[in-house]
C-alpha cells in the first residue's frame, strides 16, 4: 500500500492475528497522522 512518500507491507496471511492487525492499524494511523475510526476502517 502507498500513501504519499509511505509504503506499507500488508501481510499475506490468510487469517490476521488480533496484534497483527493491532500493529498495522497504529503504523497506517501514525503515517496519516490521525486515528482511523471504526465505521472508516470497516469502510475500506
Amino acid at each position: 500500500m502507498v500513501f504519499g512518500q509511505h509504503r506499507q507491507t500488508i501481510p499475506t496471511n490468510l487469517e490476521y492475528s488480533v496484534p497483527q492487525i493491532r500493529m498495522l492499524l497504529r503504523q497506517i494511523e501514525s503515517i496519516i497522522s490521525r486515528p482511523v475510526p471504526q465505521k472508516e476502517w470497516d469502510s475500506l
